[in-house]
Order: structure tokens, then sequence, then C-alpha cells
């Protein structure tokens, strides 16, 4: 799996649960559930930026498999 898909698929599933969960938006448990999607997006797309260019596997697969 490619780690740029792989952060593609993050933010779709952030995207996502922002809409099906909108009714929600003022809770204490939406703004922790939507701020931790958002950290695991950002790691994934910032593996993948780091993968592009010097080749260190962060998420702990070979993109290339």
């Amino acid at each position: 799996m490619n780690y740029t898909l792989f952060a593609i698929a993050c933010y779709i599933i952030l995207r996502g649960l922002q809409v099906l969960l909108e009714n929600h938006a003022g809770k204490r448990w939406y703004r922790i559930l939507i701020n931790g999607v958002t950290l695991v997006m950002l790691y994934a797309a910032l593996s993948s930026l780091v993968v592009w260019y010097h080749r260190i596997y962060l998420l702990g697969f070979d993109p290339s498999k």
C-alpha cells in the first residue's frame, strides 16, 4: 500500500466523520475524536512526505509492496 494513498484514506475518513457527526459538533467527545483522527491523518501525511524524499518508512511498511 502506498503511503500517499493511506494519507488520503485518513483524510476521507476524517471528512466522513465530520459530516456524519455534525449534529454533535459541540460535545467534548466529538472534539476529542476529531482531534485524534486529525493527528493520525497529519502523521500519515508527514510520513508520506518523508518516504517520498528520504525513503524512511515511518508507518512500518514498505510502500512498494
